[in-house]
């Protein structure tokens, strides 16, 4: 990340690419009606694609752009459900925003000062929004209610908004939504934080934190899930001109209500990509993923390194990432750092002989779905030996040759539709059930990977 510019208008740069190589035949609109998603041939997949921007990147992107003190230019959001839930929810709370995605967007910085009055939000499925709109409200006068269709948890929040000082609470029962937030009087500087949950509620009070008269000091207890994304919101706060100190358990965050504008571009997804890099893992194909390398600010820019250590031929530049199958071994692997990776690494798993070992899984209970139930039935289901025991999910590989045919069902997850995507891909006859739940973070991923499919050479 750069920032460059004159003192009037700097610049935020966020490293993207334009949209990758699509199957032409098949719209995304269509993909959504159909019941189900088969493979239209038994493949290898092969090529290069580029990916549209980051999801993680463009929301906090978007938190800091609506309070910084002047216009900004977006380009690279990306065009998923998630990101017009985020983009709605801003204006209605009368941020001004302008242009439709995938953008650009033209951004009005409010200089920290939002719009008054009662408002009410509906964050759908959307969780990320779910905690980082509620840390924005606090920042307005007027009351304002939030709720979504998620069950994911927001009490943990809601409850160090209160010790801060601001009048939130949640209305029901229980951890989930709905909540109401007033802006209130800060009275704190300090918090301390259970990190095992979520690395969101962190993420949320650091977004806040420059706002804050005193700025906000974050002590982090208990096992921390997730703490590449912890970072991903520093470097994006670092990016508009905010002090942000980190140690391993330690934030600090400076009061800073200036916040720098510009022209800012969004890297390319890193979580998106590991489905056509594992794709071609478990295909003996040749992908090369562009817009995402050893330079990207996330987290799971980690999936070369994992499938590398699987025994893949991997390739590693600053902007891109090529992969080529088959894996060749079973791996012990600690995921807290990268929840989004597990489901497509667990399916190269199970085509690694032996048995692999992934730990630090169990906050994937409280994702879209409990996804560690629902990928392991979906494992199961075709014969793939996968179990969950506490905090470890535990694959036996094979070379396939044994594994039979099912209607793999999602339960509406979008990372559970795609990793149900790579096992259609090996195993014939194999179908991905509601695959329209993909939009919800990447609406070209179908088109994205038919684009990709070449016909298997036969020995």
């Amino acid at each position: 990340m750069e920032i460059f510019g004159g003192r009037r208008n700097r610049s935020v740069s966020l490293p993207s690419e334009e949209k990758g190589v699509y199957d032409p035949g098949m719209t995304s609109e269509q993909i959504s009606s159909h019941d189900s998603w088969i493979p239209p041939r038994l493949p290898a997949v092969q090529g290069t694609v580029q990916m549209d921007g980051s999801k993680s990147v463009a929301q906090r992107v978007l938190f800091n752009s609506v309070l910084s003190a002047g216009d900004s230019e977006l380009v690279g959001v990306p065009d998923n459900e998630d990101l017009q839930i985020f983009i709605a929810a801003l204006r209605n709370l009368g941020c001004e925003i302008e242009g439709e995605l995938p953008g650009p967007l033209r951004v009005r910085g409010t200089g920290g000062v939002l719009a008054g009055g009662d408002r009410q939000l509906d964050l759908g499925l959307n969780g990320t929004a779910m905690r980082f709109l509620t840390a924005l409200s606090a920042l307005r006068e007027g009351e304002t209610r939030i709720d979504g269709a998620t069950h994911r948890p927001i009490r943990p929040l809601i409850d160090k908004l209160r010790e801060l000082g601001c009048d939130a609470q949640c209305l029901e029962p229980g951890e989930g939504p709905p909540v109401r937030v007033r802006g209130g009087t800060w009275t704190g500087n300090k918090v301390v934080l259970q990190a095992a949950t979520s690395s969101q509620f962190t993420s949320a009070l650091m977004l806040l934190a420059p706002h804050l008269a005193q700025g906000l000091h974050i002590r982090l207890v208990g096992p921390i899930s997730s703490r590449p994304y912890i970072d991903l919101t520093a470097a994006v706060l670092r990016a508009f001109g905010i002090e942000v100190q980190l140690t391993a358990r330690e934030i600090t965050v400076k009061s800073g209500k200036i916040l720098r504008y510009g022209k800012i571009r969004i890297e390319a997804d890193a979580s998106a990509a590991a489905f056509p890099l594992c794709a071609a893992a478990i295909t003996s194909g040749d992908v090369t993923v562009e817009g995402v390398g050893s330079a990207s600010l996330q987290g799971d820019r980690a999936i070369g390194e994992i499938l590398s250590e699987m025994g893949c031929p991997v390739q590693i530049e600053p902007q891109s990432i090529r992969v080529s199958g088959p894996p060749v071994r079973a791996i012990s692997r600690a995921m807290a750092g990268n929840p989004d990776l597990v489901p497509a690494v667990s399916v190269v798993a199970a085509f690694a002989r032996g048995e692999s070992v992934f730990s630090g899984v169990s906050h994937l209970r409280v994702k879209e779905s409990d996804r560690l139930e629902v990928l392991c039935r979906g494992m199961c289901s075709v014969g793939i030996r996968a179990e969950v025991r506490g905090d470890l999910l535990r694959v036996v590989g094979s070379d396939g040759a044994d594994l039979v045919a099912a209607d793999l069902d999602p339960h509406g997850d979008h990372r559970m539709a795609m990793a149900f995507a790579l096992l259609a891909l090996r195993i014939p006859g194999t179908r991905v059930l509601q695959p329209g739940c993909v939009v919800k973070s990447d609406r070209q991923f179908f088109r994205r990977l038919e684009g990709l499919l070449v016909e298997r050479e036969m020995s």
